[in-house]
């Protein structure tokens, strides 16, 4: 009886308000963090043009972009309290997302096509087929965790929390383009490695803040995306996903 009574005790109930200041943040957050990875090549500064080379990376931006805004929409309306509307708009959000997965294939199918008629040596030093696993897993990553989203709609604290791991999977794509030179950064693969790891923490760091433990969601959606995040070179290299990207290669022309 007493082990129970402490262990209620030590749960601490949840502050609406609070949580609803911490998921809007991060949906700002998202933006400002695409915002400046973007900025010479979607979200050019000044009159510099966009450095956009098809028309499928331009509508593959356009998207995403209009994804994040809507987030962002979704988080407002729930801290307006507008759950109708929230759950009314959502459904046009998962569409949107239904629409991204194949649209993020076809993007990585073009830009593996574009960087390997360069030849070596690769700007990167990733040969591009091995590269292309990146942007794949991605869509992996995306797709897996808002249908998660879509199944746990009745169950708002999880569901939250699996959609925003969701927008958090794509972001290494723009925190791998941040100015990192231009800030003088040295070991530049490891500070992209734990900013990224970093963001991954971040709705961890929250819910033992507010929560004093973990939420079942978090457990499951925060290793889930590390692991594939840190598979996808190793995976990439290998004969296997040689044979698929030269697979895509000759289908994308």
């Amino acid at each position: 009886m007493a082990t129970g009574v402490i262990q209620q005790q030590s749960i601490r109930p949840i502050n609406r308000t609070r949580e609803r200041a911490f998921f809007a943040g991060m949906a700002l957050l998202f933006i400002a963090t695409v915002l400046l990875g973007f900025r010479k090549s979607y979200f050019p500064l000044g009159a510099k043009p966009a450095a956009l080379t098809s028309w499928v990376i331009v509508l593959h931006a356009a998207i995403f972009s209009l994804f994040l805004v809507l987030f962002l929409i979704q988080t407002a309306l729930i801290s307006a309290r507008k759950v109708k509307w929230h759950k009314q708009f959502g459904l046009w959000i998962f569409g949107l997302a239904c629409i991204m997965v194949p649209l993020g294939i076809f993007a990585a199918m073009d830009e593996l096509h574009r960087k390997a008629a360069t030849g070596p040596p690769w700007p990167s030093g990733q040969d591009p087929r091995t590269f292309s696993l990146v942007s794949v897993m991605g869509m992996v990553m995306f797709s897996t965790l808002m249908a998660a989203a879509y199944i746990t709609r009745r169950k708002p604290d999880a569901h939250k929390r699996l959609a925003l791991y969701a927008v958090l999977s794509m972001m290494d794509a723009a925190t791998d383009r941040w100015p990192w030179q231009a800030w003088g950064v040295i070991h530049i693969a490891l500070w992209q490695q734990c900013v990224y790891i970093l963001l991954l923490l971040l709705p961890v760091f929250y819910d033992l803040l507010s929560l004093r433990r973990i939420h079942w969601a978090t457990m499951v959606a925060a290793p889930f995306t590390f692991v594939l995040h840190r598979i996808e070179i190793p995976l990439g290299a290998t004969a296997a996903w040689h044979a698929v990207s030269n697979l895509m290669l000759r289908f994308w022309r």
